[in-house]
């Protein structure tokens, strides 16, 4: 179960909220709207808003507000400050135009999983999530591949801090099921998705246990089960990640 912080600040709470209902928004919002929204008093929305506005994370239009795109060139500043980033996006490319689906690059963040990549080729895939997005460890092979790289002590306090909800009928939330497929994963080097997210949805994934700066990362493809299932699923595809992977571990390794 994730606690909530001990010292939350308040203040900080509550811009945070307002600019994730701002960017939420499909179109400027006013004040009213936000306070409604956010559970705050007009006052205390304004000067939040004013404070926002200073640091250019909000934009003004006549009376209402939207997020600014200030939020983007951080995210972007961090993504490509990851060492191996560049190196997996051109080979991510290059595995969605080899088998036309949807692949993508995880980062282990705490007790989430977040995308750093996602390379969707015509008539792939279209994912519901963006990079930067934080989500569940258990519900995909992504996420299933980045615990599987944990050591096992890790792995336990990951799962204590962790609401193991069920997306579908299909997802593992028994926590001694999930650490034996997550020992299953170890043992294969390989992580499997069959509807645990989405239903209908299959995915594999490899882990990339050493992507520089303790960071752990996994890459994968998922897409519909009408196309990935049996032999081609199994040995094409599963073959596909990890060549790809050891392609990606070879280029970061120091000449």
């Amino acid at each position: 179960m994730t606690d909530e912080p001990q010292y939350a600040v308040e203040a900080t709470q509550t811009s945070v909220a307002i600019l994730e209902a701002l960017v939420d928004a499909t179109e400027p919002v006013g004040v009213t709207e936000l306070g409604n929204t956010v559970g705050v008093s007009k006052s205390v929305v304004h000067n939040h808003l004013s404070t926002l506005r200073a640091a250019g994370y909000v934009v003004k239009r006549g009376a209402k507000y939207e997020a600014s795109l200030r939020p983007l060139a951080l995210g972007e500043r961090t993504r490509e400050g990851l060492r191996f980033y560049q190196a997996a996006k051109q080979q991510l490319d290059n595995l969605a135009a080899a088998t036309g689906e949807t692949t993508m690059v995880f980062v282990l963040e705490e007790t989430a999983g977040v995308p750093v990549s996602i390379s969707e080729p015509e008539g792939g895939w279209s994912v519901p999530f963006r990079p930067g997005e934080r989500l569940p460890l258990h519900v995909n092979a992504m996420g299933k591949a980045l615990l599987a790289s944990l050591p096992s002590d890790r792995v336990e306090s990951v799962l204590d801090e962790t609401d193991l909800v069920a997306p579908t009928d299909a997802t593992i939330v028994d926590p001694d099921e999930l650490t034996k497929e997550l020992r299953r994963i170890r043992d294969d080097g390989i992580a499997f998705c069959r509807g645990e997210q989405y239903e209908g949805i299959v995915g594999v994934a490899a882990p990339l246990p050493d992507v520089g700066a303790n960071r752990i990362a996994a890459l994968g493809i998922a897409g519909p089960a009408e196309r990935l299932n049996g032999r081609y699923l199994r040995e094409d595809i599963t073959g596909q990640v990890l060549s790809t992977t050891k392609s990606i571990q070879i280029d970061l390794t120091p000449n």
